[in-house]
């Protein structure tokens, strides 16, 4: 027995239109941001997508073996904030560049200070905790990188400025900072690993 032609069993289903999957785009990846605190009064002093316990070192003739952390150069700021406001850009970087920023809680010295090496001095401008003045950290004064004299022209014009503003990395006392999830979990392991690290380095200096 034959259907009636305009059964539901023998009547064409309409096809249904599937929507074209765009292919997939290159997007940026959002790095995490670490929030780090004064290992001696909990303040928060700066936030960063690198993650402090594996920065490298400074090496000898300097013994603090401090962790060098880069910061971004004005122009990579400037770059960061056209991709934020630009969405046609959005996609151009396969990945987040690094960023660090040095609250306001951090207080550089207005002078700096000299310290006696093995092979000579060092001038260092000594970073500080805003709440309990203890140094956490420090800048190297650009006599200690070599320049052009287009640069040193610059930098005489830029001599008010603060150094930290033209610096390229802060250099980090061991045990002076910690993260803010272990801060908060109170993780006496890692606080005591902490502690002995900075009891090392300024026995050795």
């Amino acid at each position: 027995m034959s259907s009636h032609p305009n059964s539901p069993s023998t009547q064409p289903q309409p096809q249904q239109l599937q929507e074209p999957h765009d292919p997939p785009q290159t997007q940026n990846q959002k790095l995490p941001i670490h929030t780090n605190h004064c290992r001696f009064c909990n303040h928060l002093l700066l936030a960063t997508t690198r993650t402090i316990t594996t920065l490298p070192r400074r090496k000898p003739p300097a013994q603090d073996a401090a962790l060098i952390l880069p910061l971004p150069r004005a122009e990579e700021e400037d770059d960061e904030l056209d991709t934020n406001n630009n969405p046609k850009t959005e996609n151009a970087a396969a990945k987040q560049p690094h960023y660090t920023i040095l609250l306001s809680t951090t207080i550089p010295d207005r002078k700096p200070t000299l310290v006696r090496r093995e092979d000579g001095f060092e001038k260092r401008l000594l970073l500080r905790c805003g709440r309990c003045r203890v140094v956490v950290g420090y800048f190297l004064d650009a006599v200690h990188f070599p320049s052009t004299e287009i640069n040193k022209e610059t930098a005489e014009e830029d001599e008010e400025d603060d150094g930290n503003r033209r610096a390229k990395v802060v250099y980090l006392l061991p045990g002076a900072l910690m993260e803010t999830g272990v801060m908060e979990a109170n993780d006496v392991e890692k606080l005591g690993a902490m502690d002995r690290e900075w009891a090392g380095w300024m026995e050795s200096s």
